[in-house]
């Protein structure tokens, strides 16, 4: 894709552009907010004309996804009514251009940014939420997760992109009308599919594998590439599966769902195996020193306030904190 313009938008002006084009898509019954948002754009576009350029580059962009002249499309950035993902995809060209994700990255927005930027709900480092879908099914989302929800007339699916979610699902609301068929509700993930059998489940996306653990009812995992190998997970069953195979069903830690409760449980953890849990749950890098990897960790912990959880690391085993910054933290020895 060509622009009329080829100077690159500076990456901390791309980030800004990028951050009013997604605040000015209204939430549904915010229409105050809405207005309140325009009057900050309006504001920030009259700062700098770098501003008033970088718009300008996503109507040039919109125009051409659009067929429309560019001068429409600028009218129409502001305006109440854009679709979000329309308008995600807006954000990626402004700062992607025509050097693509390459690009994007140079302006400091990885992977796992876009991610959350694309999908239909997401949650920021430290950040939980749980939602109702349109079927009374209800949905929990873990730390830097990203979910997109496609109910159709035929299935009920979603598509977990990163991190973990808990399932709580409900019956359907709207089966078929000529059968009376329930539409199954299933997750898919990178490596394949979780199919709901009137049940409340966790579902964690990690590289190169899903876990998936049961808390009540029942769930069938089905790799992609190895429908052979389906299995059935029961109430108190836990399991993984990649693109090709299913493990064999482990009894379930229920801790694992206690952060949905905004908790991280403990049962004589490793140090090195609690921390990178932790880790998951606050910005920036926490690290765990070699000498104190193996010691065990025991208890619950609030993950509102993961510095307190530190602090009381102190408290229980031999381990200092060592803060080079706020975001470079390390568990090591004391003394």
């Amino acid at each position: 894709m060509a622009f009329t313009d080829t100077v690159p938008i500076p990456p901390a002006v791309a980030r800004q552009a990028v951050h009013w084009l997604l605040e000015l898509q209204p939430e549904e019954g915010s229409p105050g907010g809405a207005q309140r948002a325009r009057q900050q754009w309006q504001a920030w576009m009259a700062a700098d004309p770098l501003h008033a350029r970088a718009w300008q580059r996503i109507a040039e962009v919109d125009g051409q996804l659009r067929g429309v002249p560019a001068s429409v499309a600028l009218q129409s950035l502001a305006a109440p009514g854009m679709q979000r993902r329309h308008a995600v995809r807006l954000a990626v060209l402004l700062t992607a251009g025509a050097g693509g994700l390459l690009a994007a990255r140079q302006a400091g927005l990885g992977a796992q940014a876009w991610e959350q930027l694309a999908a239909d709900q997401s949650t920021g480092t430290g950040e939980r939420r749980d939602t109702v879908l349109p079927d009374g099914t209800r949905l929990w989302l873990n730390t830097a997760t990203a979910v997109d929800v496609r109910y159709s007339a035929t299935e009920r699916l979603i598509v977990l992109r990163a991190g973990e979610i808990l399932v709580q699902s409900a019956p359907d609301s709207a089966p078929d009308a000529a059968t009376g068929t329930a539409r199954p509700l299933r997750v898919r993930t990178a490596e394949g599919l979780v199919r709901a059998i009137g049940t409340r489940f966790t579902v964690r996306q990690h590289a190169g594998h899903t876990a998936v653990g049961v808390l009540q009812g029942a769930v069938e995992l089905t790799p992609a590439q190895g429908p052979q190998a389906a299995l059935r997970l029961a109430a108190g069953e836990q399991s993984r599966f990649d693109t090709q195979a299913t493990a064999a069903a482990q009894p379930l830690q229920e801790s694992d769902s206690a952060w949905s409760e905004g908790m991280l449980v403990a049962d004589d953890l490793a140090l090195a195996d609690f921390l990178a849990e932790l880790s998951r749950h606050r910005p920036g890098l926490l690290r765990c020193a070699p000498g104190v990897a193996g010691l065990r960790v025991s208890g619950s912990y609030p993950l509102a306030d993961t510095d307190r959880v530190l602090a009381a690391l102190t408290l229980s085993l031999p381990v200092q904190i060592h803060t080079r910054t706020r975001w470079w933290v390390t568990v090591e020895g004391r003394g």
